[in-house]
């Protein structure tokens, strides 16, 4: 995935998590995150349209946005992907404090 450079805006895919209303997933840095609906940055009421009509958008978000996306907004994180590169993380968009841990306790 090339890099963008900083300051410019990143797009981000959403789907609807199944079963829900109020929550969409999005892939990043080789994991894939849950976050309410509410949390993601809207430029106009029409932008989510594609959402509620084909259950997928693509929206514009700024660096910091999807950071916070990535992290404290997070519901659920998959595991890493086999073969993601260590520093995908970051390269996504995430904090590197954020990350989070692929080995639940147990």
């Amino acid at each position: 995935m090339p890099k963008t450079p900083p300051g410019q805006p990143r797009t981000l895919t959403l789907r609807w998590v199944p079963g829900t209303n109020d929550r969409v997933q999005f892939e990043r840095g080789g994991r894939t995150f849950t976050v309410l609906l509410v949390d993601v940055q809207r430029t106009d009421a029409h932008t989510l349209n594609p959402l509620y009509l084909r259950g997928v958008v693509t929206l514009p978000v700024t660096l910091t946005h999807l950071a916070t996306l990535m992290g404290p907004l997070r519901q659920h994180v998959t595991p890493r992907a086999v073969g993601t590169a260590a520093d995908a993380w970051v390269q996504a968009g995430g904090q590197a404090g954020d990350e989070p841990d692929d080995h639940p306790p147990g």
